[in-house]
């Protein structure tokens, strides 16, 4: 497992290198109600897509926090259907930095930040990276999704529902 640097932020969503699978991730968060919905996707180097989960849940702390949910959510998926060979992507910078930094912050973030990097360890390769929002609509879509539903679901290539398979086509196209 490694942990590497962002690379410069894309404005568009591109592939990962030949072998490795990208990783998207976001979360959605009602400050209302502090409920929150993750969502992630992962694809291969050709852009096809492989798996998507969502998962809702109720009283996070903050956005921050839901988008520290939503990275563990992703690789944690990413695990339990056997893909180690990742890059992740979220929109979350500074949690995204915080991920990268030596150490785990004492605080509520630190307990998840240590979930994350106790997960990586279990992989072959983890590169943490940040990015536009622009280039994250199917992660995005998924989250929002999530906000209203009662249980985590999971699709793969074979059943995925019509507005998951738009949110893909417009991602692809887009890039």
């Amino acid at each position: 497992m490694h942990i590497l640097p962002s690379s410069p932020q894309p404005r568009h969503w591109t592939a990962p290198l030949p072998g490795q699978l990208r990783l998207d991730v976001d979360a959605a968060f009602d400050a209302n109600s502090k409920c929150y919905g993750l969502g992630a996707v992962i694809r291969d180097s050709a852009g096809s897509f492989i798996v998507a989960g969502v998962w809702p849940g109720q009283q996070a702390s903050s956005v921050g926090m839901a988008e520290l949910m939503a990275i563990k959510a992703g690789l944690q998926m990413a695990k339990d259907f056997g893909h180690s060979s990742l890059v992740i992507f979220c929109d979350a910078v500074n949690e995204v930095a915080k991920i990268q930094r030596n150490g785990i912050p004492a605080n509520e973030d630190g307990i998840v930040i240590h979930d994350i990097k106790q997960l990586a360890l279990t992989l072959d390769i983890v590169s943490f990276n940040s990015f536009s929002r622009i280039c994250n609509g199917v992660a995005h879509c998924l989250a929002r999704n999530a906000l209203h539903r009662l249980s985590s679901e999971f699709w793969f290539d074979d059943c995925k529902p019509s507005w998951l398979v738009s949110a893909l086509l417009a991602d692809i196209y887009a890039s």
